[in-house]
């Protein structure tokens, strides 16, 4: 009985403990855009790194511009450490300090995409920072209820487990923009897998010995 609950007690620890194994993590970004539909802008997206030690990397892939259209090669503003477009995978790393991202389109009913990142951080100084803002095709007053960071999106890179409530929201009023939507994407990592596994196997195992015959 002993032997049980302790492979109990180990099953339910592993089964909360899994999803925070890892610090990476893949979230679905979705905002609806059908109040700017068929207008012109940017979409921009910034990394900026806060403590000067520990480089993060970034991906933003499987865009959705709800019948839009991008209407211009993508503008890394003279920065480093930035690839691709709204057409593909944009890849970003703040081993450059700051890396820059924008790109013309015509808006349609939505924008979507998933963002993967890691989530690196020395502990001292500021955390990186990834940050999603929309402007006007000529960089005019940014879209967004935050007038000081101009963002959409916010993502501080703290170090330890995110979730989509690690993200800052906001929304713009002036365009008629809801918030976006920040839910998780990724499935399991293979720690948490094999964790998982692990003591699947010690339970099954122990009541499998719990029910031998006694000789």
């Amino acid at each position: 009985m002993k032997r049980n609950n302790l492979a109990v007690i180990y099953f339910a620890v592993a089964m909360l403990v899994a999803p925070a194994v890892h610090a990476d993590a893949t979230f679905a970004v979705s905002l609806d855009t059908s109040s700017i539909s068929g207008t012109d802008g940017q979409v921009v997206f910034e990394l900026i790194d806060g403590d000067g030690v520990v480089d993060n990397s970034i991906s933003l892939s499987s865009f959705d511009l709800g019948a839009g259209t991008v209407d211009a090669p993508a503008d890394y503003m003279g920065s480093s450490g930035v690839t691709g477009d709204l057409t593909g995978t944009i890849a970003m790393d703040d081993s450059g300090g700051v890396a820059l991202f924008t790109q013309l389109v015509t808006f349609g009913s939505s924008l979507m995409f998933h963002l993967s990142t890691t989530n690196g951080f020395s502990g001292f100084g500021a955390p990186d920072a990834l940050s999603m803002a929309l402007y006007a095709s000529d960089f005019g007053p940014c879209f967004s209820n935050d007038q000081v960071a101009c963002t959409l999106l916010q993502l501080n890179l703290g170090g330890g487990a995110l979730t989509p409530a690690s993200f800052t929201l906001n929304g713009a009023s002036v365009q008629g923009l809801p918030a976006p939507v920040v839910t998780f994407s990724s499935a399991p990592e293979p720690g948490s897998l094999l964790l998982l596994a692990a003591a699947l196997v010690a339970f099954v195992s122990s009541k499998s010995i719990g029910r031998r015959p006694r000789w």
